[in-house]
């Protein structure tokens, strides 16, 4: 039978943050025991929406189901001390989410805590989300129409990132009290806030040093390169960066827009975003007579950065994501089978595993409790 790569290894889970449910994951999906210890009505991920119909309730998320497949879900309250403290002591690994601090004292050779703003921080005692880091890493002041506010992104882009953090950083201590490298306990901290600023932009910084604050300048602005942005076409969407004066010559190549490749105005990306009202319209009216596809391939063979943006009936038919495997299925306990991303990096010796069944609430809890 397959074993993966984490195959022996005992993970378990008290935070239910879809942080700490992200980090589990990648360790469930390399073959790690990984073990829900939740509340009596579960983790809070069971009732995120979006649903899936034909569910229990509290087995209902399409979030949850996604997070915890191949996972083990025991309700803590239905264990008695010692059931507990042997769970614990045989896990390589406690993560937390910084809310459980009568765990401390476990016995576990590595805990890793995923908390907002890392709990010996100054804003420690400051409510977290994830727009709320997107805002605090200056993400938000240039998306968005001129007028109105900015743009938030929605769903959990900013856990997901902090999980994934937190994930490089519990495996390393982990494999580290494998092979006996560290003998003492050692607790981890990971900041989803500071794991997030790998998205902030140069633009961020310069502002802070500097002191002079961008302006928005609208839709598909991203001083200082331009164009720079998701446009519609014929049939679909495209991602167009042109930053060189030879992407900028290719690009125009492609939509037919010689005309403007060598004025001297446009060999510079801020030369062309200071004429971005009058390039703007016609970029749109061209690619609105072209298809997102042809213009992406072509764009290709002549090395412009573009990227085909699917929507969401599209994407699964994308060919690069067929030929990777890029999406899995999952089993939920009434029986409903969602398909959703698999994991996002892969070992091909061991390679992860591919979908799963996601446990109903406590459906492990029996195999954890002392005969």
């Amino acid at each position: 039978m397959f074993e993966g790569a984490l195959a022996g290894l005992r993970v378990v889970d008290i935070g239910g943050s879809v942080s700490t449910q992200y980090c589990a994951k990648l360790f469930a999906d390399h073959g790690a025991e990984v073990i829900n210890l939740e509340p009596p009505n579960g983790f809070a991920t069971r009732l995120l929406p979006p649903v899936v119909s034909n569910e229990h309730s509290s087995n209902a998320s399409a979030l949850h189901g996604w997070l915890n497949a191949n996972k083990r879900s025991v309700v803590a309250s239905a264990l008695n001390e010692v059931d507990i403290k042997r769970v614990l002591t045989s896990a390589a690994l406690l993560l937390d989410d910084g809310n459980n601090p009568g765990w401390l004292a476990t016995g576990v050779n590595v805990r890793s805590v995923i908390s907002w703003f890392g709990t010996g921080e100054s804003y420690a005692n400051y409510t977290g989300s994830d727009g709320v880091c997107f805002a605090m890493n200056g993400m938000l002041r240039t998306i968005g129409r001129i007028e109105g506010p900015p743009l938030i992104p929605t769903g959990y882009q900013a856990q997901i990132v902090g999980g994934n953090t937190a994930f490089i950083g519990s495996l390393g201590e982990v494999i580290a009290s494998e092979l006996g490298n560290r003998t003492e306990p050692v607790n981890l901290e990971t900041s989803i806030m500071e794991a997030m600023m790998c998205f902030t932009e140069v633009g961020v910084v310069g502002s802070y040093n500097s002191g002079l604050h961008a302006e928005r300048m609208g839709v598909n602005r991203f001083p200082p390169t331009y164009p720079m942005g998701v446009y519609p076409c014929k049939d679909g969407w495209l991602g167009v960066t042109a930053l060189t004066p030879s992407q900028w010559h290719s690009f125009c190549e492609l939509l037919d827009m010689q005309e403007f490749a060598d004025l001297p105005l446009f060999q510079t990306a801020v030369g062309r975003l200071e004429a971005a009202d009058i390039l703007e319209p016609m970029i749109q009216e061209k690619l609105l007579l072209l298809s997102a596809e042809d213009v992406f391939y072509r764009g290709q063979q002549q090395a412009v950065p573009l990227a085909r943006v699917p929507t969401m009936e599209e994407l699964f038919r994308v060919d690069q994501f067929v030929e990777r495997g890029a999406f899995t299925s999952i089993n939920f306990p009434a029986g409903t089978q969602l398909t959703v991303p698999g994991t996002p990096f892969r070992l091909f010796t061991t390679p992860p595993i591919a979908g799963g069944q996601v446990a109903a609430l406590g459906a492990h809890t029996g195999n954890y409790q002392n005969d």
